[in-house]
């Protein structure tokens, strides 16, 4: 019992203080780009916001990303209200930051809590299992470290409210659907309470969630319909009729909106300049997957985790390492679908290969999930030495995520810097240094390009009039 209360005190400790660092990096991140035009929404924004569901689309208008009215509508009030509200405890400056910061680190904590909910079958965040599966989740979760290759919380806010937020609210939307259908828990219908907005929110909240809520309602209905029956498959009507309610409730009206958004997506006005034809993106992807798999470390120390972990379980020959296996050839098989539907999403020059950290999140997440469950089990079923050696194994592979990931510590210091020389410089036009990027991932030479920048900065308290600023030149 002693022993147990040990184990839990230095997870919750190892817990907290990966959680508190990975705060202090995103508080020591920049804030990049796009961050104005959403918060103080520009012409091509602003038709987004008046046609939340695009209707105008249909009658020929097009729109810039027409179907993100709710991550665009999330992005503009919280960092339109937060750092306001901050500022009652801390300077200017500091909370905007703050803000950021307190966003990514709870879409950090949701993420991990939801995946150790489902990993360790509860929810008590001081039992032993989810303190286990918890630890093991952590420090895959990287800010800098491996970022570029397998990142899900983005070092841009703006990449924040478009990609992992939107992730974690769809992550939400499916918990109680998974613990019905795979782990066969009552399913309660005050789920409905959340589940019923959610459908609506989520095909219309990111580029992404389309995609994925389309992929998971066609395999379960595939997996229902093939379901074997006396060692034989059986494809029949009467198999759709017993789906559950909430598929029908739920699932299927959400894959109605999703195939709308995917629609309204062939509208977007974004890099129309920059488009390539569709066979060529697909010539793109085999590239993108070298790159995925060998620019750095951590993709292929995951995945070698995963496979020993996969050997070791086809050697147990239990029920349930075998539904475990079941269950990863499924998610093998939305992986490997999400993948060829990328290329219709279309191009863009900021991840010429197709494939980037944040297109494959709901891949990363699902290698995350194999990765925790399958080490939860073997941690618990193994014995004596070979315990001890998994467990030091575990150990040496988590270091390592661990190790790589302390980095980025005053990485926005140019930024801050230049936001208190606005503060205090009597000019009405402010010279900042060449490289230092005010909200943005270039420099700008003309002044003028700042205006709506340097709004928001004034909208934010941290002048107190409008000050217009430029990089210096090379």
């Amino acid at each position: 019992m002693k022993k147990d209360r040990v184990i839990k005190l230095l997870l919750i400790v190892f817990l907290l203080g990966d959680l508190f660092f990975s705060f202090l990096q995103y508080y020591n991140t920049p804030l990049y780009g796009d961050v104005d035009t959403c918060v103080l929404p520009d012409k091509h924004v602003q038709k987004v916001i008046d046609d939340p569901f695009g209707f105008r689309i249909i009658c020929g208008e097009k729109h810039l990303n027409p179907n993100r009215f709710f991550a665009h509508f999330m992005m503009l009030k919280y960092m339109q209200k937060m750092p306001l509200l901050l500022q009652s405890f801390v300077e200017p400056v500091t909370s905007v930051y703050l803000s950021a910061a307190i966003l990514k680190i709870i879409v950090q904590i949701f993420c991990i809590f939801l995946i150790a909910w489902f990993v360790s079958g509860t929810g008590k965040v001081q039992n032993k299992g989810f303190l286990i599966a918890a630890a093991l989740i952590t420090p895959l979760f990287q800010v800098y470290g491996y970022w570029s290759r397998m990142g899900i919380v983005d070092q841009s806010i703006t990449y924040t409210f478009f990609y992992a937020l939107p992730i974690v609210l769809l992550m939400l939307f499916l918990f109680p659907i998974f613990n019905s259908y795979f782990r066969n828990l009552k399913f309660k219908k005050t789920n409905y309470l959340f589940l019923i907005p959610l459908t609506v929110i989520l095909p219309l909240s990111g580029p992404l969630n389309p995609a994925v809520i389309l992929l998971v309602s066609f395999l379960i209905l595939v997996s229902e319909l093939t379901e074997k029956k006396d060692g034989r498959l059986k494809f029949m009507y009467k198999q759709f009729l017993k789906l559950p309610n909430w598929y029908y409730v739920v699932l299927i009206p959400a894959s109605v909106l999703s195939l709308y958004s995917l629609v309204l997506g062939f509208y977007n006005s974004n890099y129309e300049g920059e488009a390539i034809p569709l066979i060529k993106r697909f010539l793109l992807l085999p590239q993108g997957i070298l790159s995925y798999l060998f620019h750095s470390l951590g993709v292929p120390l995951l995945l070698t985790t995963i496979l020993v972990n996969v050997f070791l379980l086809r050697k147990v020959q239990t029920i349930e390492s075998a539904k475990l296996l079941n269950l990863f050839r499924w998610i093998g098989i939305f992986c490997l679908l999400y993948i060829l539907l990328l290329p219709f999403g279309g191009y863009r020059p900021y991840r010429p290969l197709i494939i980037r950290y944040d297109t494959i999140i709901p891949m990363t997440i699902a290698l995350i999930y194999i990765f925790t469950v399958s080490s939860f089990y073997l941690l618990n079923r193994a014995e004596g030495k070979y315990k001890n050696t998994f467990l030091s194994y575990m150990v040496v592979v988590l270091l390592i995520f661990t190790i790589v990931d302390y980095k980025g510590l005053g990485k926005n210091k140019c930024e801050k810097e230049a936001f208190q020389k606005m503060a205090t410089s009597v000019e009405k036009v402010v010279q900042i240094p060449k490289d230092c990027f005010i909200m943005n991932w270039v420099n700008i030479s003309d002044y003028r390009q700042s205006e709506n920048r340097a709004e928001l900065i004034y909208r934010w308290n941290i002048t107190q009039e409008k000050k217009l600023f430029y990089n210096l030149p090379d």
